[in-house]
């Protein structure tokens, strides 16, 4: 039976691996959803944009209008910190990326170390196996040669 004696390093990088597959995914999606968080608080505000602009041409009071600008330019605060977030996010999502490609090269040539080696042993094997039945097959003809000899 074939013993692959590098199998636990294999066995520790596939874990290694699937536990960054993991962390990938939800960093992704921390990303998508920060990035869906910022599509909204944009549509938000262009709507709000939008209300201020229709009602500028009714008569507005100062008051109401310093609000619309004053929460206007709280979204866009808000748009700015998204914005960072995403950018952080992104950046740690490159970095696991960088990661899972490393930890997927270097259980990869664990794996052909492995195929390598079960293709080397089966080889063996064949030709063992191979040699065991030459010598038979020379057994079997050296015997009856011994036994057609001795009658004549």
């Amino acid at each position: 039976m074939f013993n692959f004696r590098l199998q636990p390093v294999l066995d520790y990088r596939k874990q290694l691996e699937e536990k960054l597959m993991l962390e990938f995914a939800d960093i992704k999606r921390s990303l998508d959803c920060e990035k869906e968080a910022l599509k909204e608080l944009r549509k938000e505000r262009a709507d709000l944009v939008s209300r201020l602009e229709k009602m500028g041409k009714s008569r507005l009071s100062a008051a109401d209008a310093s609000i619309y600008f004053s929460y206007i330019s709280r979204m866009k605060n808000e748009e700015n910190h998204r914005e960072d977030i995403i950018c952080r996010i992104e950046k740690g999502l490159k970095e696991k990326r960088a990661d899972l490609v490393d930890a997927s090269k270097k259980k990869r040539i664990l794996e052909i170390l492995k195929e390598k080696g079960l293709k080397e042993y089966r080889l063996f094997w064949i030709d063992r196996e191979q040699k065991e039945l030459d010598e038979a097959g020379i057994f079997r003809a050296g015997f009856r040669g011994q036994g057609s000899g001795g009658r004549g």
